[in-house]
């Protein structure tokens, strides 16, 4: 490894002596760990941001109940560590030749653990929907208005506070025994590193992190009585967060001492793998969810508090967020509890499921025949912030078929993310494109029908992996290879051919999302979830 950083070294230095002349270098890889809310992918980037190896490994959830959402953190560092391996095999590479790792990760997830760094329950995953009591405390001990200035979020069981303070009120014993309590990335890093180290996106996805002064807030830790030193430490995306431990470079196959570099939260992670370094430049991902970002060089806050802002990857900016919960998610409840015959078609040919159903999609006319489908089966997320909100179907009728309520919740959920980019241009961010990035992106149906309801291009990039991609960037960025996160990114990332609106189709979805939003609006204030 030490003959590996000579040489690089020594590289840049003539880069730097002839810049004008050949100089023959030699290949250079990062390693992006990208933890997901069902499982790990890690890929081996070249420094030209190709895939030189994948691999991918799923682990499970827990639900003790209903709406509580439980994972074994050890699962993640085993199948990280897995992963790992396996993407070495595919390659000619050795361990030495990896210069650099970075993690990526699920959000708001949180896993107290002890001073040795061992886990002492099993983490509350960001959709777990259990602290509503919780949340309502936060809201009796600090005004809303204050803690959205202070942290760009607004009071959710998606964040970690609420999380930590279940723990606090339900399990005091673990909480007076938790040395730290860390988001996916920090464990992570704990077990590659042995260091506690946090980063400035993830921190910020807390409700405990002061967005503008890039520290801990102490007015959120002193009102909620968490100690700050029970919080681990907060450093820039990109830095330097440790060196692999000789115990972590034997589990994972690779050198000890290669840097690790600390990463950031997938969605920001995401925005940088699509080029989202400016602003007027907007991402959205649609996975379980969809997550909206649009690049901000300065804190920017809505009044309303319908949208948050958080930390950017990208040095001294942010991101302006719209999070929604089931959007994808509520495509596959359709495909596992509706779409039976569907699924049976697929496994006779050897297809994905989700190709034949939105080959389906694609006979019914814009407009779904006036079926609306409202994707709030785990409540609302932006711009409503309603966690009763349930899902809903609208405007069946006896001529309505499966093909109709599979192309309503295609419409649904980018009526969602247009009620957000609404918000996003009220507060000065333009949007001419829209970059997509997510499983749903493979979808050309959907994706042109993002492009009808949005009335503005969407944009693929050649790869599919943008989170990954984001977290090899700041590898690479922090061990040198580039001056900046935005020069890398910028070297990086590839672009495909826009999906341009079309404007017959246009005129039908804006006329359809007017309803979709009068009916969100009229059951608005039922509670469903009571019943």
């Amino acid at each position: 490894m030490r003959v590996l950083f000579l040489e690089r070294i020594r590289i840049l230095l003539i880069r730097e002596a002839l810049p004008n002349q050949l100089v023959v270098e030699m290949a250079e890889y990062v390693l992006a760990i990208d933890v997901g809310t069902s499982g790990v992918r890690s890929i081996i980037f070249d420094t030209n941001g190709e895939v030189k190896a994948s691999a991918y490994d799923e682990f499970t959830s827990m639900y003790p109940r209903p709406s509580w959402v439980e994972q074994n953190a050890d699962a993640w560092w085993s199948a990280a560590t897995d992963t790992t391996r396996l993407a070495l095999k595919e390659t000619t590479l050795s361990g030495e030749d990896i210069i650099g790792i970075s993690v990526t990760n699920q959000r708001e997830t949180i896993v107290p653990v002890d001073e040795y760094g061992t886990p002492l329950r099993h983490a509350i995953v960001w959709q777990d929907r259990r602290t509503t009591v919780q949340c309502d405390a936060i809201r009796s001990r600090i005004p809303v208005e204050k803690i959205y200035h202070t942290t760009g979020l607004t009071v959710d069981p998606y964040f970690s506070a609420p999380k930590i303070l279940w723990i606090k009120d339900n399990e005091p014993e673990v909480f007076k025994k938790t040395h730290k309590f860390l988001l996916v990335h920090d464990y992570l890093v704990h077990k590659l590193a042995g260091n506690y180290v946090t980063d400035y996106s993830n921190a910020s996805r807390t409700l405990l992190f002061d967005i503008d002064a890039s520290q801990w807030s102490d007015l959120m830790l002193n009102e909620l009585e968490i100690p700050t030193e029970k919080m681990p430490k907060p450093v820039s995306p990109g830095t330097k967060a440790g060196e692999l431990t000789t115990k972590a470079a034997e589990s994972m196959g690779l050198e000890r001492g290669t840097p690790i570099i600390a990463g950031g939260g997938d969605q920001q992670c995401a925005a940088l793998g699509v080029g989202v370094v400016e602003e007027g430049m907007i991402k959205a991902t649609t996975g379980t969810g969809t997550f909206i970002l649009a690049h901000s060089d300065a804190l920017r806050l809505d009044d309303e508090r319908r949208v948050l802002c958080s930390r950017h990857v990208v040095p001294e900016s942010y991101v302006v967020e719209a999070s929604m919960f089931t959007t994808g998610s509520a495509l596959r409840w359709v495909r596992d509890n509706i779409a039976i015959e569907e699924c049976n078609i697929a496994e006779k040919r050897n297809m994905d499921p989700y190709d034949i159903m939105t080959a389906e999609a694609e006979q019914i006319s814009p407009g779904s025949e006036g079926v609306i489908h409202i994707p709030h089966l785990a409540g609302a997320g932006a711009p409503y912030w309603n966690p009763h909100a349930r899902g809903v179907f609208a405007g069946l009728a006896l001529g309505h078929t499966r093909s109709h309520m599979i192309r309503s919740v295609l419409e649904g959920v980018s009526y969602e993310i247009r009620a957000n980019l609404e918000v996003m241009r009220s507060l000065g961010l333009p949007s001419d494109e829209v970059r997509i990035t997510g499983g749903a992106a493979r979808s050309e149906t959907w994706m042109q029908i993002q492009a009808d309801v949005l009335g503005v291009p969407v944009i693929r990039t050649e790869l599919e992996d943008a989170t990954a991609l984001g977290a090899a960037i700041l590898a690479c960025y922090g061990v040198g290879i580039f001056k900046s996160i935005s020069a890398a990114a910028r070297e990086m990332v590839r672009l495909k051919d826009q999906l341009k609106p079309s404007e017959e189709n246009r005129t039908v979805y804006d006329t359809a999302y007017e309803r979709y939003r009068e009916l969100y609006d009229a059951i608005s204030e039922i509670r469903l979830d009571t019943i």
